[in-house]
């Protein structure tokens, strides 16, 4: 019996999946009726996460509404998924792509679960906020106010990602050390604005403007769960942070950018713009 491993939560209820990818060598394989070679497959992938060392990641990669409103995200879970922040190589080199950080992520026995563009950057490519990767600053805090672009409307805010706690916290929270989550970081990425605070929406935010772009964010649903999110349509930005919150169940969510925003599976930017840092979850491709 040949199996060709999909991405499974095994922490769901064993349950039809959609497309399983199941090979069977066994002539009465027709005869088997699906939803029991679909309980069959779950059992024996979790069987296996469980027993050996094949991966099994949590992540969730979903869609919600329709239309002008449809949105995807790929839902992640801190301590089953490996999620981290990609800008340069170990030459120095920036990524600037899906296609570029898989190659890179190949050599190193990995594999690209999803992916999104982590926040507004200069034509340099370089963040033009405060940006953590493996615990190191390599970008200062950006504490300017009055200055024209998206990530100067306030407030504006950094996400926070720790060994066991993901966070968005304001600007100012940061500066002032009323918030000193960053001590511990191993990636944050500063962007704005803030899209949702203990899931209200900015007030800033106008209902029904006609400024509509492609955009994309990252929101905290719990202090373990978090979500990377690109709308498939232009968008503006309070519809955007009502589908986050009423979709999703978003808490906090951070505004990362608009109208190159990309979200790896369902994008990929081989074509498109260069980006400066990605954010994404990762899984060993070695079985």
């Amino acid at each position: 019996m040949n199996i060709s491993f999909a991405s499974v939560n095994c922490t769901d209820p064993i349950k039809p999946l959609l497309r399983p990818r199941l090979r069977w060598s066994h002539p009465t394989n027709e005869f088997m009726p699906i939803k029991l070679r679909s309980m069959l497959f779950r059992f024996l992938v979790c069987v296996c996460c469980a027993s050996f060392t094949v991966n099994c990641p949590a992540a969730k990669l979903v869609s919600y509404g329709t239309g002008d409103l449809a949105i995807d995200a790929c839902r992640l879970t801190l301590g089953q998924d490996r999620i981290r922040m990609f800008w340069r190589d170990s030459d120095g080199l920036i990524f600037g792509s899906f296609g570029r950080l898989n190659a890179w992520l190949a050599t190193r026995g990995e594999t690209l679960v999803c992916a999104t563009n982590a926040g507004i950057f200069g034509e340099d490519l370089r963040p033009i906020g405060l940006y953590v990767e493996g615990g190191r600053i390599l970008r200062k805090l950006n504490v300017r106010k009055q200055a024209y672009g998206n990530f100067y409307l306030q407030p504006n805010g950094v996400f926070l990602l720790s060994e066991n706690e993901a966070a968005i916290a304001n600007t100012d929270e940061i500066a002032t050390g009323r918030d000193d989550r960053l001590s511990s970081a191993k990636y944050a990425t500063q962007s704005g604005p803030v899209l949702l605070r203990d899931a209200n929406i900015n007030p800033l935010l106008t209902q029904g403007s006609a400024n509509r772009v492609v955009r994309n964010a990252v929101c905290v649903v719990t202090s373990t769960e978090i979500a990377l999110v690109r709308s498939r349509a232009p968008m503006n930005f309070y519809d955007f942070a009502q589908q986050l919150r009423d979709k999703i169940g978003c808490r906090d969510a951070l505004y990362l950018d608009g109208s190159i925003s990309q979200l790896y599976p369902f994008d990929n930017n081989s074509l498109g713009p260069s980006f400066a840092a990605m954010i994404g979850a990762t899984t060993s491709s070695k079985q």
